[in-house]
């Protein structure tokens, strides 16, 4: 990649990532609405919608999410349960009658590490900060929760294989109410759909037919929680809270959820996140999703209004799988945007094809990225090709440039104008350099955050020292870890340097010396499967100038 190029990448992936922290991160959040502890609730912690300036009973109260209020909580002491397995080809879950909760999930084609003994990896993580995930509260004048319900399961277990389906219910009474929960299990699929059942107006406490204190109608609510997956987080990287509303995609990592968050509207899923996985529930007829971090972990309540003249019946798919393309499109629903791949998406999801498409026929992931590498490479030559012609044609005038620049260095006015002749005469498009790069910029993107956020390349070897595509590389020698790749590709990089047409003043030049040394530094801790690209585009880039130096081309105009 020639200098004006990687000048160009420096500065457009700064202003991206400037633009994300100062802009849309900080000045622009999505639009929740900030909790705030409730009038004489002590508990810093607790959350509540804002509603000092709302009437309880008004319409625009009715239209309020409930608050969380941790002191209204009515429930038994903790109880015993049994647990009861249920087996897939895909998975391995274990839900517990006390409290009808999920007490563990293992993915059966995933393990917490690259070794071929490591464990399975765990998608519930249990916090001691909060209950075990799919609890279910009833909200009211006062908080009701499951947590302290012996529930009754008419399984001891299930094991489903193909498209084989089973049903686990689950039956639960606490303070004379009823609640039923009915799992859906199918045995070649990740998707659980997820019936829960309370009782009408007559089956439940005064209090809980009655409005929230803030005055928010009553109403149902979901919880997911989740934990770290471990205390350095190197197994499981938990990123933050998800959640589709209206349409918009709202992610809060969890650095940003110390304070209580409320999203109002339309729930087409909600959920937690890592960087590979991610565990959701796309209900019917939500209406809000509230979030918050206790301790380490996320916890996050999906919300639904209680019917007023009979049983509610609530209704739920519920994912906890992989962030695989295919996949999450199969489980409907939209989650597939639970897939983030930024702003350049669809470019991504567009190599992606292509990477799966040459994996059919290589069946190394390491290998396709370098086809995928050539191939861009090639689309891109004739941009390339016009771009090293301009610089070339640049670097010829640069004497006649800096002579007018001395001559009218006092009159800047003449300079520009003299200059601008200057290009005239030598039918040189100053821009030249540039534009084309301009082009590539979107497909360059598009690739890199494909390779950061590609789950294919999670655990996937290549060859040599490279067991995980998804892992900075290294080679140990005398107990020290090197990172071979990252090192061939600044030299590389500097051998692009000294074969790229020299232009531009000499501080300039002085100052893009040290950029094969900061790209070094900087891919240390990417991904392989990152710095292979790079690499094999870096050696491309100098065989093709070296074939642009052999041929004299064709002036740019």
């Amino acid at each position: 990649m020639d200098r004006r190029t990687l000048l160009f990448v420096v500065i457009s992936v700064g202003i991206l990532l400037g633009y994300q922290e100062l802009v849309l991160d900080r000045l622009a959040p999505p639009s929740p609405i900030e909790s705030s502890s409730a009038p004489g609730n002590p508990d810093p912690g607790a959350s509540s919608l804002p509603g000092a300036a709302i009437a309880p009973g008004s319409e625009a109260a009715a239209n309020q999410p409930p608050a969380i209020d941790d002191v209204m909580v009515q429930e038994q002491a903790p109880v015993e349960g049994r647990r009861i397995l249920v087996e897939t080809d895909l998975y391995r879950a274990t839900l517990n009658t006390a409290g009808g909760r999920l007490e563990s999930f293992e993915l059966k084609g995933f393990r917490q590490e690259v070794a071929a003994g490591s464990p399975l990896l765990q998608l519930v993580v249990p916090a001691a900060e909060v209950a075990l995930p799919l609890g279910v509260e009833l909200r009211g004048a006062e908080l009701w929760s499951d947590a302290g319900v012996s529930y009754a399961a008419d399984h001891d277990s299930l094991t489903l294989t193909d498209t084989n389906t089973g049903t686990l219910e689950l039956r639960g009474t606490s303070k004379g109410v009823l609640l039923v929960k009915r799992f859906t299990f199918r045995g070649d699929a990740y998707p659980i759909a997820l019936e829960i059942e309370t009782p009408g107006p007559e089956g439940l406490p005064e209090k809980l037919q009655q409005d929230g204190p803030d005055g928010s109608p009553p109403a149902l609510a979901l919880v997911w929680t989740r934990g770290p997956g471990s205390t350095d987080e190197t197994i499981l990287a938990l990123e933050g809270a998800a959640a589709l509303i209206g349409g918009k995609l709202e992610i809060q990592k969890r650095s940003d959820l110390e304070t209580p968050l409320t999203f109002p509207g339309p729930v087409e899923w909600a959920g937690i996140e890592d960087h590979y996985f991610l565990t959701a529930a796309a209900p019917t007829g939500a209406n809000a999703v509230q979030v918050r971090t206790r301790g380490n972990a996320i916890e996050s309540r999906i919300l639904s209004p209680l019917s007023a003249t009979g049983p509610t019946s609530a209704e739920y798919l519920l994912y906890l799988g992989p962030k695989d393309r295919s996949t999450l499109v199969a489980a409907g629903h939209d989650l597939l945007r639970g897939l983030n791949l930024g702003w350049f998406g669809p470019i991504s999801l567009l190599l992606l094809d292509l990477l799966l498409f040459l994996h059919r026929f290589s069946g190394n992931w390491g290998v396709d990225i370098i086809l995928l590498t050539v191939l861009v490479k090639l689309l891109f030559w004739p941009l390339t090709r016009k771009s090293f012609d301009s610089m070339r044609q640049m670097q010829k005038i640069q004497p006649e440039m800096a002579k007018i620049r001395e001559r009218y260095k006092d009159d800047s006015a003449k300079m520009n104008q003299e200059i601008m002749e200057l290009y005239k005469r030598h039918k040189v498009n100053p821009l030249g350099g540039c534009l084309p790069m301009v082009l590539q910029i979107p497909v360059f993107f598009g690739l890199y955050t494909l390779l950061a956020n590609t789950i294919e390349l999670r655990h996937a070897p290549f060859g040599f020292w490279i067991h995980d595509l998804a892992a900075p590389e290294r080679v140990m020698i005398l107990g020290i870890g090197v990172p071979v790749l990252t090192l061939l590709l600044g030299v590389t990089m500097f051998v692009q340097q000294r074969m790229t047409p020299a232009q531009g003043d000499p501080t300039q030049q002085r100052i893009m010396m040290f950029m094969p040394l900061i790209f070094t530094f900087m891919f240390i801790g990417f991904p392989a499967g990152l710095t292979i690209y790079w690499l094999t585009n870096n050696v491309l880039t100098i065989a093709q100038q070296w074939l642009n130096l052999r041929s004299p081309g064709k002036p740019s105009s």
